[in-house]
């Protein structure tokens, strides 16, 4: 995926993602904002954004993953550190128990492969959270 027009490739703070994703995000059509987006960015050696991948788009208020999902791009492209982004439709940055538990397995699993999950950021079309 590309990134918007006029950003930097590098990031310096969960700010600088979550305002790239919130764009990445409008881009869609009112319609399909709807649906909850998970993304999962790769970070490279010096804090440049190597990939913004799609994995999943899943239904107003929830996502299926499993780690396969999560970090296959990372592992075919050897990135070692990645931030997880999704959206909530609802406007509320709340984590649920289920974005929290989600986050510890998938913080476990990439541990368990060398990648370094530095953060999971949840966006509105106005606003973020990081939860990690």
């Amino acid at each position: 995926m590309r990134l918007p027009k006029g950003e930097d490739k590098n990031i310096s703070d969960s700010g600088d993602m979550a305002r790239i994703m919130q764009k990445v995000l409008w881009r869609q059509n009112r319609h399909h904002r709807n649906k909850e987006y998970f993304w999962t960015i790769g970070i490279g050696p010096t804090n440049d954004i190597d990939y913004i991948e799609l994995v999943t788009i899943g239904t107003r208020n929830r996502n299926i993953l499993a780690p396969v999902d999560v970090f296959s791009l990372a592992v075919s492209k050897k990135c070692t550190k990645v931030i997880f982004c999704h959206n909530h439709p609802s406007g509320k940055l709340e984590p649920s128990k289920s974005d929290l538990k989600f986050t510890d397995e998938m913080e476990r699993a990439g541990a368990i492969l060398g990648i370094t999950m530095l953060d999971h950021i949840i966006i509105t079309e106005t606003d973020y959270i990081s939860i990690q």
